[in-house]
């Protein structure tokens, strides 16, 4: 209880050492200076000690986004043409890439390999060709030499039933 005792007389000693004298008041502001001022009802709606502690800081502001940073951002319109989740996970994964890759490798490798073959083949088809040409011309040779020889031997029989119905007249 001393202590409370004490420390009672101890603030109304701080008191009595801080109290204001005439010449202190005299100095101090007038009625009409009071007028200008704020009162309770203007103050009541103002933001409170704990209302401005929650607030922002300038050091806090000048770390925020700026309105360069959020134009370059994308709008709604941009997110809502964007993929979905489910639309991804339809999607192709680096192991279905890499699949296809290789398949793809080994479609190029048979794409190659035919291609040679048909070099081939079209190679064996031109000599083919060259040949069937050089045959065609040593038939078509065969052909009328052949036909010459018809008509010689056509020509020598009749010669021969003239000779022999001379002959048999003789």
């Amino acid at each position: 209880m001393e202590t409370i005792l004490q420390q009672l007389v101890n603030g109304i000693k701080d008191i009595k050492i801080n109290m204001v004298t005439k010449d202190d008041i005299s100095e101090m502001v007038s009625k009409d200076d009071i007028s200008g001022m704020a009162t309770k009802d203007d103050i009541s709606g103002m933001a409170t000690k704990d209302d401005i502690s929650s607030m922002a800081t300038k050091d806090d502001i000048s770390e925020m986004v700026s309105k360069d940073d959020i134009s370059s951002m994308a709008t709604k319109d941009d997110i809502s043409s964007m993929a979905t989740k489910d639309d991804i996970s339809s999607m192709a994964t680096k192991d279905d890439i890499q699949r296809l890759e290789e398949d793809i490798q080994r479609l190029d490798n048979k794409i190659d390999g035919n291609a040679e073959r048909i070099d081939r083949n079209y190679s064996q088809i031109n000599r083919n060709f060259n040949q069937v040409a050089v045959n065609s011309e040593k038939l078509q040779m065969l052909s009328e030499s052949s036909h010459r020889q018809d008509k010689s031997m056509e020509t020598l029989a009749l010669r021969s039933i003239e000779h022999e119905t001379k002959l048999r007249d003789l």
